[in-house]
C-alpha cells in the first residue's frame, strides 16, 4: 500500500486490519517499553500501557470469568519462586483472540480468545506463558520510549504527541495508535522461554502442561477459517511457528511434574462459566447495521465507504482508505472547554510547538449545531497533505470531534465522506444481535450438526466444529457439554 504519511499513520490503516495479524500471535506484548534493573519502571511502563488499553480496546465485565481469570492467575503466580510484582488480571474487551501482559504484572485475557479453552488447563497454560513474560521482564528490553516517544506528524509539520504536551492533550486521542504497541513482539528467545517455564509453572499449580499445545493448535486453525490463510514459517517471523512452538512444548512437558491439586472449577462448571459470553465486537462502542454505523450513546451515524478499513475503539471511530491517502477519526467527548477554545487551543500550540498557522478556518452550521473547521497543509514527496480538524458543540457539555489526514488528490472523496455523518436519537437506533457462546447439553447419540441445527448456530458452523475439536459428524453422549455460538440480541444500557 502507498502511503504518504508518516511511517505510524500507516501503520495505523494497516493496524485496521489487525484481527488477521493478531490471531496467529498468542501473547504480543504491548509494553516493550524501556530497558532498566529498576522494577519501578516496569510499574511506569505498565501503568500508562493500562490507561491506553482501556481507552484503545476496554476492558470487560463478564463476572464469572473475572473471577475464574483472576483466582487462576493468583494460583499460578503463587508457584513463582520470586515474583516481582503485585499481579492483576483482566478481560479485555475485543474479539481478537489474544493474551498479552504489560510490564510491572497486568496480565491481559481477551473475550476472543476465552471463546476457545475447552478446560481450565489450557487456560493455565495461556496465563503461565503471559506471568513468564511478565515476571522474566520481557517487556523491558526494548529502547527506553521506542513507543510512547512516538509523535504522530503530517510530514513536516507535527501534529501532536501520544502523551504530553499541549498539541497532545487536544488531538491524541483521534490517533492513538493502542495497536502500534500491540506490534512490539518479544523475540523468539523470550516466547520459547515463556513456553517452556509457563508450562511448567502450570504443573506446578496443578495442570496439564501438554495442553498449552491444544490451544495453540485450535488458535491456528481459528486464524486460518477467519483470515482464508494458513500459517506459514517465516524466518522473520517473532513467534515460532506453531507446530514448532507445539513440538517443544510436548518435549519441555515430559519433564514436567504435575502437582496434586483441584482445579477451580469442575470440568462442567469450568464451560458452563463461558455462557452468555459475547465473542463479537462490543455495541456499546458502535455497531454496523446495513452499512452504516451508529453510536449508541454519542448518538451519531456515519456511512461508511466501502472498500475502506474500519476499527472501532472505546474511544473513536477510525477508517482509512486502501490506498492509504486517507484516514478520518470521529469521537465525541464530555469537554471541560467549549469547541472554540478547544480549536484556538489547537491552533496555539501547533504555533508555539511548530510555528505553523492554519491555511483556513471556517464556522459552520451542522444539523442546528455550531462547529469549527481548521486546516494545515503541507507537501510531501511532490503531494500535498492536508489535516482537517472538526469541532462541534453538541450540547451538555460535550464536542464532536473529527480529525482527517489526506492526499490532496483525495479531499473530494473525504469532503463527501464527511457529509455523510449525521446526529441520531435513542429512539431510532435500529436493533443488532452479537455472536455469543451457548453452552449446550447433548442428548445421546446426538450429531455435531443436530446440535448445531437445533440451537441455530449455522452461522457459526465452522467456529463451533474448532470451538469444540469435533467433526460435524460426530456423536455425543447423553449430558456431554457442548460449545454453541448463536446471535443474542443487545440490549443498551
Amino acid at each position: 500500500m502507498q502511503c504518504y504519511f508518516s511511517n505510524l499513520l500507516c501503520e495505523i490503516i494497516y493496524n485496521m486490519t489487525f484481527y488477521k495479524s493478531a490471531l496467529l500471535s498468542l501473547a504480543l506484548s504491548i509494553g516493550a517499553l524501556g530497558y532498566s534493573q529498576n522494577v519501578t519502571k516496569d510499574l511506569e511502563y505498565g501503568n500508562q500501557g493500562f490507561e491506553m488499553v482501556k481507552q484503545q480496546m476496554g476492558l470487560c465485565k463478564f463476572e464469572p470469568l473475572e473471577s475464574l481469570v483472576t483466582k487462576l492467575g493468583n494460583k499460578l503466580v503463587g508457584q513463582l519462586e520470586t515474583p516481582l510484582f503485585e499481579y492483576e488480571f483482566y478481560l479485555v474487551d475485543t474479539p481478537e483472540p489474544n493474551a498479552f501482559a504489560l510490564p510491572g504484572g497486568k496480565i491481559f485475557v481477551t473475550r476472543g480468545l476465552l471463546a476457545l479453552p475447552l478446560t481450565e488447563d489450557e487456560l493455565a497454560g495461556v496465563m503461565g506463558h503471559e506471568i513468564i513474560h511478565s515476571n522474566n521482564r520481557h517487556g523491558v528490553k526494548t529502547s527506553a520510549g521506542s513507543v510512547f516517544g512516538t509523535i504522530i506528524s503530517i510530514p513536516g509539520v507535527i501534529v501532536g504527541g501520544i502523551f504530553g504536551g499541549p498539541i497532545g492533550q487536544v488531538v491524541a486521542s483521534p490517533f492513538l495508535a493502542g495497536n502500534e504497541l500491540l506490534q512490539a513482539d518479544y523475540s523468539r528467545g523470550n516466547e520459547k522461554e515463556a513456553d517452556k517455564e509457563g508450562t511448567a509453572l502450570a504443573a506446578k499449580a496443578g495442570y496439564q502442561s501438554l495442553q498449552l499445545a491444544n490451544i495453540l493448535k485450535r488458535l491456528s486453525l481459528e486464524a486460518e477459517m477467519l483470515t482464508g490463510e494458513s500459517e506459514e514459517k517465516s524466518y522473520f517471523a517473532s513467534h515460532p511457528f506453531t507446530p514448532d512452538r507445539v513440538k517443544d512444548i510436548t518435549k519441555h512437558s515430559t519433564k514436567n511434574i504435575q502437582a496434586p491439586a483441584s482445579p477451580i472449577l469442575k470440568p462442567k462448571e469450568f464451560l458452563y462459566a463461558f455462557d452468555g459470553l459475547n465473542i463479537g465486537n462490543n455495541p456499546e462502542y458502535g455497531y454496523v447495521h446495513e452499512g452504516v454505523f451508529y453510536h449508541p450513546t454519542d448518538l451519531y451515524s456515519f456511512r461508511l465507504a466501502k472498500d475502506w478499513q474500519t476499527a472501532i475503539t472505546p474511544a473513536s471511530l477510525s477508517i482509512g482508505s486502501e490506498d492509504g491517502e486517507a484516514i478520518l477519526s470521529f469521537m465525541v467527548e464530555e469537554d471541560t472547554m467549549t469547541f472554540k477554545h478547544y480549536l484556538d487551543s489547537f491552533e496555539k500550540a501547533m504555533l508555539e510547538q511548530s510555528r505553523v498557522k492554519p491555511s483556513s478556518k471556517e464556522y459552520f452550521e451542522w444539523y442546528g449545531h455550531k462547529g469549527e473547521v481548521i486546516e494545515y497543509t503541507s507537501n510531501s514527496n511532490d503531494q500535498v497533505v492536508k489535516f482537517k480538524l472538526i469541532a462541534v458543540d453538541y450540547g451538555k457539555g460535550k464536542v464532536f470531534k473529527i480529525a482527517a489526514l489526506y492526499a490532496e488528490s483525495s479531499e473530494k472523496k473525504v469532503n463527501g465522506l464527511l457529509e455523510q455523518a449525521k446526529p441520531v436519537t435513542s429512539s431510532s437506533l435500529p436493533k443488532t444481535s452479537v455472536p455469543s457462546i451457548k453452552i449446550v447439553s447433548a442428548k445421546e447419540g446426538e450429531s455435531l450438526q443436530a446440535i448445531i441445527d437445533r440451537t441455530e448456530s449455522k452461522e457459526y458452523a465452522n467456529l463451533v466444529v474448532i470451538l469444540n475439536e469435533k467433526a460435524l459428524s460426530s456423536k455425543f453422549k447423553e449430558g456431554e457439554i457442548v460449545k454453541t455460538v448463536v446471535n443474542k440480541p443487545f440490549s443498551f444500557k
